[in-house]
């Protein structure tokens, strides 16, 4: 399986539930631990990676840290990460400028995990309509800092699937984001100044009659190698 059918099952089958909920006058209940559970099983039914929940990266050594979900071979004791997965599901009561710092921070994390085949390194955003159009489009007229920070996330999550590719530098995202290298070891992040990249795989909507009631987005995320060695400056704690 490639990476944009595996990402299509995703987005398809999140926003499917998601508007069943809605269809259900649920979709209150529709939430991030909910959709995660939902992602599993969209993945464990395509028949060729195991679902593992809560793991931890190889190469992120001894760390509490986990990732929400890796790809992992079927075969009885597999180890090897054919990719991994976070999954964001924000609701409007939700804090919007720690939201973005998180999916940024997810972001960031699925950069640095290393991993074999198809390489899926997925963050699936989803929520309900108001959600969504409050983290990108909303602005913030009285707090410009938390404006810059908007218009720094929404150069990073393309939503148009003909200009899939987003980025921000070092320069952009130490400023709109300092802490977005936080959930990532700090042996890993290795006081990385490199660009970090996203490029959106697919995108799903859900619907009631003629009105959009939710979207579901998968980007790829990835970076670039840095620019110059590790400083002490840099560092995470």
């Amino acid at each position: 399986m490639k990476r944009p059918s595996l990402a299509a099952k995703i987005t398809s089958g999140l926003a499917g539930w998601h508007q069943l909920q809605t269809a259900q006058n649920l979709n209150d209940l529709s939430g991030e631990d909910t959709a995660r559970s939902v992602v599993a099983q969209i993945i464990n039914a395509q028949g060729q990676f195991l679902p593992a929940t809560s793991q931890l990266p190889a190469n992120w050594g001894a760390t509490k840290k986990r990732v929400d979900i890796a790809l992992l071979g079927r075969s009885s004791g597999a180890v090897v990460w054919y990719g991994a997965i976070e999954v964001k599901w924000p609701r409007s009561t939700t804090d919007t400028h720690q939201i973005r710092q998180n999916i940024v921070q997810d972001a960031m994390r699925l950069a640095f995990i290393t991993t074999q085949g198809i390489g899926a390194k997925f963050l699936v955003l989803g929520g309900g309509a108001g959600d969504i159009t409050k983290l990108f489009d909303t602005p913030h007229p009285n707090a410009s800092n938390r404006e810059t920070r908007r218009q720094a996330f929404t150069d990073l999550f393309s939503r148009d699937l003909s200009q899939p590719d987003g980025h921000l530098t070092f320069d952009d995202w130490s400023v709109a984001f300092p802490d977005a290298g936080d959930r990532v070891p700090s042996t890993t992040f290795n006081g990385f100044n490199g660009k970090l990249k996203t490029e959106l795989v697919a995108l799903s909507q859900a619907a009631i009659g003629s009105s959009t009631v939710g979207s579901v987005f998968v980007w790829q995320c990835s970076r670039t190698r840095g620019t110059a060695p590790a400083r002490a400056g840099n560092q995470r704690p």
